[in-house]
């Protein structure tokens, strides 16, 4: 998806990508340290959240629109919504916990 600002743009494309999986598993401190280089333990996210992050690939300018999405069950219906016009989906699950790969799929 190219972008089509006026004049210079800050970027070549704009990536619209959603983390998915269970609550609890480390989607936001995850994101967060992603975006920002820190790492913490965070509260689960309400709703969704959302972080941008500006990369260079193969000499292209890429702004990555992040959408951190809650894992509970409660919020299935609304963070459905926010997969329309997604490019990608990063599925986090936990490793130690079999079980939340299946919920998150």
């Amino acid at each position: 998806m190219e972008s089509s600002s006026g004049s210079a743009p800050e970027f070549d494309y704009l990536f619209k990508l959603l983390m998915i999986g269970d609550s609890g598993v480390g989607k936001s401190s995850l994101l967060l340290s992603f975006t920002s280089d820190t790492f913490e333990d965070l509260s689960p996210t309400i709703g969704v959240d959302f972080k941008v992050k500006h990369v260079t690939l193969g000499g292209k300018k890429l702004k990555l629109a992040i959408w951190d999405t809650a894992g509970q069950e409660r919020f299935k219906t609304l963070t459905s919504s926010y997969y329309r016009g997604a490019q990608g989906i990063i599925m986090v699950y936990d490793v130690t916990r079999r079980d939340n790969l299946y919920k998150s799929a």
